[in-house]
């Protein structure tokens, strides 16, 4: 692909000046922001964390001790993330996810029979936590863990008093655009990534 790529705002007036110098889109992407109240109103997050512990998922914080079970879980899933240029997913290795902890942030499970099944990583900005990734394992979709584990992590920050969270991802990932508009975000911005055919 060329390395010449633009990722610019829909409604950016430079979208029609690429577009007319021989730019194409190849990719669409969205953020999305959940604005909490204060006191928060929890009820829909805690709703998703039940209705899997109902179903014999444990949903919890982890600890870096879980490193390999979500390397693993990163090195299958990988395949499956939806690509734009704006929301490329690198391929981790152990020593990456080791320092997801490092770097500060905090890692919530849906683990059954000691098997990580899904994960959601979730870091703090100074103007909001921001969801890294959410990532389930094939054989366990459809079963609201992707909702479950990204619900545990809202839930958490908004007990330390965090009031605002970004996520984002791919257009063309309707999925995970309907489970964060479940839980409350709303999509703020979308950006187009265009380049030059080669």
């Amino acid at each position: 692909m060329n390395a010449d790529i633009q990722v610019v705002q829909v409604n950016d007036p430079c979208v029609k000046r690429l577009t007319e110098a021989g730019y194409v889109v190849v990719g669409e992407s969205w953020g999305a922001r959940l604005r909490l109240s204060d006191p928060p109103n929890l009820t829909v997050l805690n709703a998703a964390v039940v209705a899997a512990t109902d179903q014999g998922f444990l949903i919890e914080e982890l600890d870096d001790s879980w490193a390999p079970q979500v390397t693993a879980l990163e090195a299958l899933n990988h395949v499956d993330y939806p690509f734009t240029p704006a929301t490329s997913v690198p391929h981790r290795d152990e020593c990456d996810v080791l320092e997801l902890w490092k770097s500060g942030c905090r890692l919530f499970g849906a683990i059954t029979d000691g098997q990580l099944v899904a994960v959601s990583v979730i870091s703090l900005t100074a103007t909001r936590a921001e969801t890294e990734f959410t990532s389930v394992y094939r054989s366990y979709r459809r079963k609201g863990l992707a909702v479950a584990v990204k619900a545990a992590s809202v839930t958490a920050l908004a007990h330390d008093g965090v009031r605002i969270f970004g996520t984002g991802g791919a257009q063309v990932n309707t999925g995970s655009i309907r489970m964060n508009e479940h839980l409350g975000y709303a999509i703020e911005e979308r950006w187009l990534s265009l380049t030059v055919p080669q």
